[in-house]
């Protein structure tokens, strides 16, 4: 019978007589160890399935099976147990056999060799536990690794543009993907009290598609506003607290077993909601998850609020656009009207000066008509048109026919 201590040693030992020598051995040594007894490697997997030990100590030579195999099946069962070795030859080869086999130490049964077992089995728990403190640290290390990697493929894919839907897309998209869920939900609110609309939904084939109009997004909503805190919340589908009660019909409706959402703020403004859920097993989502998952959605938002902030912005580029081709438009207008005008005016300061026959001499003059073509085309004698030359050139004070022609072109008579 094992005794209850802080620590459970394995003393697998095939001899009465030093089973006993080592477990009192052991026993004697520190009140911390207690020891659970047997004498062949064939009880192993079933004592170690109902018990946890910290160490095994065990006679390399036992008569069921050969040591090597007995050392491969305690690995099997526990694969960071230490395990220390006891043989009744000492050799180095020996050593060197027991220590490949994947025993932790070797200790021949030399003397009273049971002392010294007390201080091997502290100094074999004490490295035991080093080295799953490092694997824990390794693992950590690995795993922050893994999701800072994860975290900067999003950043970059959530950054690479502008354009809200495409962000969106690629955002709610990579979600599903890297998290491996039933379902990635991206909902979007115009200000921090409308209702949320879904953006953007990815689904694996086996899962519906959700409403937006679902309980889910509006309870948490409300709960958002309600609190104040806008932190993200797990549920599954078998939680009795409030908020999951609330939601357990649309829960079971969609088939959902358990789920993330976590709020989009920027700036401290609600802006929106990420939703991941699983149906096809109730995954509880780590701290670590959780963390990411924050961060990722703090990036999600400034993407979001530059999007919307480039949107604005191309909406006041255009209407400037648009105002300057109408200005330019207004200004084609009015120098066109100017110029009509001053057409007007010089017609009009013309026609003050001049009689309606001597305007229509003036034309075919600046036509290049000789006087006598004057005077057919206009059915006066030749004389006449001479006289009305005559008469231009004194009223215009010009001095020549081609100052008549130039006069009538500068004043819009041809």
């Amino acid at each position: 019978m094992a005794e209850t201590r802080e620590r459970l040693v394995l003393l697998i030992e095939n001899n009465e007589a030093q089973l006993k020598l080592c477990r009192d051995a052991i026993l004697s040594g520190s009140p911390l160890y207690g020891v659970k007894g047997i004498a062949t490697g064939g009880e192993v997997r079933e004592v170690m399935s109902t018990n946890h030990f910290d160490l095994v100590v065990m006679d390399y030579e036992v008569p069921d099976m050969s040591g090597d195999d007995l050392i491969r099946d305690i690995h099997q069962i526990n694969p960071n147990c230490p395990i220390i070795a006891m043989t009744a030859a000492d050799s180095p080869d020996k050593a060197l056999k027991v220590l490949m086999a994947g025993a932790s130490d070797y200790l021949p049964k030399i003397a009273e060799y049971h002392k010294f077992l007390p201080r091997m089995i502290t100094t074999n728990i004490q490295r035991a536990l080093l080295l799953e403190n490092l694997r824990e640290m390794y693992q950590r290390v690995e795993r922050i690794s893994r999701d800072e990697a994860l975290l900067n493929r999003l950043i970059v894919n959530i950054h690479g543009s502008l354009d809200l839907e495409e962000i969106i897309d690629r955002a709610a998209q990579s979600l599903a993907d890297e998290f491996k869920v039933s379902r990635a939900i991206i909902c979007l609110s115009s200000d921090p009290t409308s209702a949320m609309r879904i953006a953007r939904q990815v689904t694996v084939p086996e899962a519906s598609a959700i409403s937006e109009k679902s309980v889910l997004f509006q309870r948490y909503h409300d709960l958002l506003l309600d609190v104040g805190e806008r932190r993200p919340l797990v549920v599954m589908q078998e939680d009795t607290f409030a908020f999951a009660t609330d939601v357990k019909a649309d829960l079971i409706h969609h088939g959902i077993l358990s789920m993330i959402m976590v709020p989009l703020v920027y700036r401290g403004r609600l802006m929106g909601l990420v939703h991941l859920d699983q149906c096809d097993d109730s995954r509880l989502f780590t701290q670590a998850e959780i963390s990411l998952l924050s961060r990722i959605a703090n990036q999600l938002s400034i993407a979001i609020s530059q999007a919307r902030l480039y949107q604005d912005f191309e909406t006041q580029s255009n209407s400037i656009n648009k105002l300057t081709d109408l200005c330019t438009q207004l200004n084609s207008v009015v120098n066109s009207t100017r110029d009509l005008t001053e057409r007007q005016e010089s017609r009009e300061k013309v026609r003050v000066k001049l009689s309606t026959r001597e305007i229509e001499v003036l034309r075919k003059v600046a036509q290049g008509l000789s006087n006598r073509e004057i005077a057919e085309a206009l059915h006066i004698t030749e004389g006449t048109t001479e006289v009305h030359v005559s008469r231009l050139r004194k009223k215009l004070n010009l001095s020549s026919r081609a100052a008549l022609v130039r006069y009538a072109y500068e004043n819009h008579l041809c």
